[in-house]
C-alpha cells in the first residue's frame, strides 16, 4: 500500500499549481451556471435534456443530462484559451449533436424540435471564468385554425415548405436547405400547429392538398405575411404565430401569439 501511494504522488503534483510555480501551464476553472435553465418555465410536464459542449475550436468537454439531473453550478478545468460554450435545451435526447458540430439540420419530412440555445465565447485565459446558461428559443410554432374551429383546415392535408432547414447553434444563423413537413399536430383546442426553424427569407409556403386525389388545391405565402408582420430573422428569441383562415372570404388573419393586433392578408397566392 505504501508503494502505491508513493507512485501516485508525482501524478498528483503534475496537476497541482502552487504560488511558487510558473502558473502559465495551470488550467482555467470554468464555472458553468445552470441556475437560470433550472428556474425557467419550460411548459407543463417538460422532461427535457440539457447538452453543453466546450469548444476551442474542437470539443474539449461535453455533457448531456436530463433537466432534473443538472447541478446548479459545475466547475470544469479547461486549457487557457478562448472557449466557445454552447448549451442546448431540448425535449428529447440528442446526444450526438454537440459532439459532432454545432449545426443542426433537419431532413425534408422532419419537423424541427423545440430547441433553446445558449452560445457565447468565454475568455478562459485567466485562472477562473464563468458562463451563465441563458438559452434562446430557436423555433416558431405556427398555430392554424379557421372560422369553423379548424374543421375546414382538417379537410385538407396541410404541408409547410421552406428553404431553411436548421440553424447553427454557435451563432444562431439559419442554414439553407429544403424544409418540408406535413402539418398534423393538434394542440387540444382544435388548432393545428407546426414548428418552423429560423427563416432567412420570406419564402415559407403553406400548401393545401386534397385528401382524396392527393392534388394540391392552393397555397398561401405565409413567409411573405410573417415578414410583413415584422418577422425578425436575427432575433435572439423567435416568437410564435397564430393564423386564422376565413375560407368564405378567402382571408388569412395573422398575429404574433399573445398580441392583440392582427394583420389581414389574402388566403391565396
Amino acid at each position: 500500500m505504501k508503494n502505491s501511494l508513493i507512485g501516485c504522488i508525482p501524478l498528483l503534483l503534475c496537476f497541482a499549481c502552487t504560488v511558487l510555480e510558473d502558473r502559465a501551464p495551470c488550467p482555467c476553472y470554468l464555472d458553468i451556471d445552470y441556475r437560470e435553465v433550472l428556474a425557467a418555465a419550460w411548459g407543463e410536464q417538460w422532461e427535457g435534456c440539457v447538452d453543453v459542449t466546450l469548444r476551442a475550436p474542437e470539443p474539449v468537454w461535453s455533457e448531456n443530462r436530463r433537466m432534473g439531473e443538472c447541478p446548479e453550478i459545475e466547475e470544469v478545468a479547461v486549457e487557457k484559451a478562448k472557449i466557445r460554450v454552447v448549451g442546448l435545451v431540448h425535449n428529447r435526447p440528442m446526444r450526438d449533436f454537440l459532439g459532432t458540430g454545432t449545426q443542426l439540420v433537419y431532413e425534408a419530412g422532419n419537423q424541427i424540435d423545440s430547441l433553446y440555445v445558449h452560445t457565447e465565447e468565454v475568455d478562459c485565459t485567466g485562472e477562473e471564468a464563468r458562463s451563465i446558461l441563458r438559452p434562446h428559443k430557436q423555433f416558431s410554432t405556427i398555430f392554424i385554425t379557421d372560422e369553423a374551429g379548424g374543421d375546414r383546415c382538417r379537410l385538407y392535408n396541410l404541408v409547410i415548405r421552406g428553404t431553411t432547414c436548421g440553424f447553427d447553434a454557435a451563432d444562431f444563423s439559419a442554414i439553407e436547405g429544403a424544409y418540408l413537413y406535413t402539418v398534423q399536430e393538434n394542440d387540444g383546442t382544435g388548432r393545428i400547429s407546426v414548428r418552423v426553424p429560423r427563416q432567412k427569407r420570406s419564402d415559407l409556403v403553406l400548401e393545401f392538398w386534397d385528401k382524396e386525389d392527393h392534388l394540391k388545391r392552393f397555397s398561401s405565402p405565409v413567409g411573405l405575411y410573417l415578414f410583413a408582420a415584422g418577422y425578425d430573422p436575427d432575433a435572439s428569441d423567435l416568437p410564435d404565430y397564430e393564423i386564422r383562415i376565413d375560407f368564405r372570404q378567402a382571408l388569412l388573419y395573422l398575429r404574433v401569439s399573445d398580441w392583440e393586433e392582427e394583420r389581414v392578408f389574402s388566403l391565396y397566392e
